[in-house]
C-alpha cells in the first residue's frame, strides 16, 4: 500500500513539474495564421546600438518580420521559413547591406527565433559581439495606441 502511494505522489509530482516547465517555455512567435506580435527592439552592435520596434505576423509556413527605429524607418525586413528553418533578409538598410553583415545577421535572427519558440526572448552573439532584445508589447497598450491615433 505504502509504494502504491508513493508511486501515485512520484507520478503526480513529475506531472507537475511538467506543466510548470510547459507554462514557462510558452513561445512567444504568434503560432496562427495571420496573428501578429509586436515588440520592442533593442540591438547592441560592439559600441554602438539599434532600439526601435519589431513587428511579425505568421503567415502560413512563414514568419514575416520587420525592424524599424522610433520613426518608422526600417532597418531590415525578414522572413523564416518554418519548415526549412531559413532566414531571408529583404530590404536592408544601406548601411548594413554587406554581404558578410547578412551573412551574421540570418545566423542570428535563426538563433533568436529559436530561442524565442522556447519562450526566451533574446540572444547574444558571443563571436562578434551582438545582441538582440525583443521585450513583448502587451495588446491593450497597441490597442490603446491605435485608439488615440
Amino acid at each position: 500500500m505504502r509504494s502504491t502511494i508513493r508511486c501515485f505522489l512520484c507520478v503526480s509530482s513529475l506531472i507537475f513539474l511538467l506543466n510548470i516547465a510547459t507554462l514557462s517555455a510558452q513561445s512567444l512567435l504568434p503560432e496562427q495564421e495571420g496573428q501578429r506580435a509586436r515588440f520592442s527592439a533593442y540591438i547592441e552592435i560592439r559600441d554602438a546600438y539599434l532600439s526601435g520596434g519589431c513587428m511579425l505576423l505568421n503567415d502560413g509556413n512563414l514568419l514575416k518580420g520587420a525592424v524599424f527605429n522610433d520613426f518608422g524607418i526600417s532597418y531590415f525586413d525578414f522572413s523564416y521559413h518554418f519548415l526549412k528553418d531559413k532566414v531571408k533578409l529583404h530590404d536592408v538598410q544601406k548601411m548594413m547591406n554587406k554581404w558578410y553583415l547578412k551573412k551574421i545577421l540570418k545566423k542570428d535572427l535563426k538563433a533568436l527565433i529559436h530561442n524565442m519558440r522556447e519562450g526566451l526572448p533574446e540572444y547574444r552573439d558571443e563571436k562578434y559581439r551582438l545582441y538582440f532584445k525583443l521585450t513583448p508589447i502587451p495588446e491593450s497598450e497597441t490597442e490603446d495606441a491605435d485608439i488615440e491615433e
